[in-house]
């Protein structure tokens, strides 16, 4: 009987391991085909693996309590022989401003919603659950999308504590989608959805090491998700390969009636490259720090030496007023009690400055969006169209700071802003480290391509994986 329960305990041991080194969805969907694990036993080895390591990183605030249920739906499908979809089984974090059924709240972040449950799936949600997914709780994030204080700490919220970055726990996990960057990092999941105004969801892709694609706007629907900004808001995937993160991404695509922008989205046909080698035109990386231009070098090399041509580009000079305008739309778009919980390390100055914003003020409101998102996309499209190149690249940021609870953030370069105000897509890639930190490169679409990007994304990614995805 002895030997008996020592060999169960040997395997049992040796399965929970072998279920935590999967990590892509195809290395899951072939470990169930093979009938090595089931849906129910990976899912609750996530859910041991979140209990035992999120209490040092913050990064899951609740687990769905239906997740078990979920996985045994989908095993007795898979003892029938069907297949659910492209997620059969897949287990999918959400980031706590995206709405789902059940008894879990929709927080944002903040205590005033800590009771926020709307039993409501939000669409995105809808579409996950229709190709298969598990829902498996929810994650930490900036409160309030980080747009509640000028001195905040990203991943920081009154109801989650601080999220520490995956790679070091002094270290930031940069915002809003802080969680859900630091959980696929931890693989507390192979899938985790974040949220993007401007860097939410490539920041802490690129600050954690893993893949991250910002859609175009009307791409993926905002409707039941808390929002900031109708004008630049989206929802995207955070996954351990592109490849994941691109069926993720096409999974959530689509029209819905209740939110407006996706009525009049159109994917391109699919994008197909008709030369062996890419013209890549490089941003400057003189705004990052030090060690991150030297990575960014490599990066280049790396390219040139995989038979590509890199041509370096430039940003005109007369986005001056672009920032402004941003600020000054998201003002417009965007309570003191629980004082004590909510403002312990800073305050609400960005609230208190949107809330004195004169909403009647529409023309104002209408041409500021129309002059930042016109320049925004003709400084994207002027890119490609002067410079004659195939893709656009630059680093994403530089690597996590330290976490400082009292000055707030230090971020040292960023490549979001283009794509955010203009509403194109995004790609972000885990593309080196620096002193074992993690450093994403950017694939910035050009405005209506974001097949394109994918294609040009995968095929940078192919080139840095024997030569730059490697600790120094």
């Amino acid at each position: 009987m002895i030997k008996k329960l020592l060999g169960l305990l040997t395997w049992v041991v040796a399965f929970n391991t072998s279920a935590l080194e999967l990590k892509t969805i195809d290395e899951i969907h072939s470990a169930y085909k093979n009938n090595k694990i089931t849906a129910q036993q990976l899912t609750q080895g996530y859910i041991k693996r979140i209990n035992q390591l999120n209490p040092q990183f913050n990064a899951v605030i609740n687990i769905e309590p239906t997740a078990v249920t979920q996985a045994k739906k989908i095993d007795e499908l898979s003892a029938q022989g069907l297949w659910a979809g492209p997620l059969h089984g897949i287990p999918v974090l959400l980031k706590d401003n995206i709405e789902t059924t059940g008894s879990l709240p929709t927080t944002a972040g903040s205590l005033a919603l800590k009771n926020n449950i709307t039993n409501n799936d939000a669409f995105v949600v809808k579409q996950l659950r229709n190709a298969g997914a598990i829902i498996l709780g929810k994650t930490n994030l900036s409160e309030w999308a980080n747009f509640r204080s000028s001195y905040s700490s990203s991943g920081w919220s009154a109801v989650g504590g601080q999220t520490h970055n995956a790679h070091d726990t002094t270290r930031n996990p940069c915002g809003s989608s802080s969680g859900s960057a630091v959980a696929i990092a931890l693989n507390f999941a192979p899938v985790a959805l974040g949220t993007e105004t401007d860097g939410s969801i490539t920041c802490p892709a690129s600050v954690n090491g893993v893949y991250a694609i910002k859609p175009s706007m009307g791409q993926v629907s905002r409707s039941g998700v808390v929002p900031l900004s109708s004008s630049q808001d989206s929802v995207g995937p955070m996954a351990h390969s592109l490849k994941d993160a691109r069926l993720v991404l096409s999974v959530l695509q689509g029209r819905d009636p209740l939110d407006t922008s996706t009525h009049s989205f159109e994917l391109q046909a699919q994008y197909k490259v008709t030369k062996p080698s890419l013209v890549i035109g490089a941003l400057p990386s003189d705004k990052f720090t030090v060690e991150t231009q030297r990575l960014y070098k490599k990066q280049l090399s790396a390219l040139k030496q995989a038979g590509h041509t890199v041509v370096n580009i430039d940003i005109s000079d007369d986005l001056a007023t672009l920032f402004v305008d941003e600020y000054y739309v998201l003002l417009y778009d965007f309570n003191k009690q629980n004082k004590a919980a909510e403002m312990l390390h800073f305050g609400q100055d960005i609230l208190i400055q949107a809330n004195a914003v004169d909403l009647t003020q529409t023309d104002k409101y209408q041409k500021t969006k129309h002059r930042y998102r016109t320049l925004a996309t003709a400084a994207i499209t002027n890119l490609y169209k002067n410079n004659n190149v195939d893709v656009v690249i630059a680093p994403t940021t530089s690597p996590a700071w330290k976490t400082d609870l009292v000055n707030g953030d230090n971020f040292q370069g960023s490549s979001s802003s283009l794509s955010a105000i203009a509403g194109t897509t995004h790609i972000t890639l885990p593309a080196g480290q620096v002193s074992g930190l993690p450093v994403g490169l950017s694939i910035i679409a050009n405005k209506n391509q974001p097949q394109a990007a994918y294609t040009h994304a995968q095929i940078i990614d192919e080139a840095f994986i024997s030569t730059i995805k490697k600790p120094e």
